[in-house]
């Protein structure tokens, strides 16, 4: 699937800094705020913090610009917002707890209805 160049900056990097579990989901159907999420996992909590420092630099070279960066790596959970991609980075724990894949599957199944 060809996803915008945004996508793919992120999508690659997390990759390239050894994130596990990259997922891009289309969420425009259910959220009038973005298009696409990108979920990973982190190998650590130290890593969550990296991973969106090394994001928020990354797009600032491509002449893209993070909205804002929230959560810390003691709460497991980093969301970086492009705008109209958000990205979530969670540690394996959390990943499994919040469990967004699935949120965002029932939510598209309701919309649909």
């Amino acid at each position: 699937m060809a996803y915008p160049r945004e996508v793919n900056l992120a999508k690659k990097l997390l990759v390239e800094k050894g994130a596990e579990e990259v997922e891009v989901i289309n969420v425009s159907s259910i959220t009038p705020f973005a298009d696409y999420y990108v979920i990973a996992t982190c190998p650590s909590e130290r890593a969550l913090g990296g991973f969106s420092d090394a994001l928020d630099e990354e797009y600032a070279k491509a002449g893209f610009e993070v909205k804002s960066i929230t959560g810390t790596p003691e709460s497991q959970w980093v969301i970086v917002d492009e705008g109209d991609v958000i990205i979530h980075l969670f540690t394996e724990y959390k990943r499994r707890e919040i469990d967004l894949a699935a949120v965002v599957a029932h939510s598209e199944s309701k919309a649909t209805r």
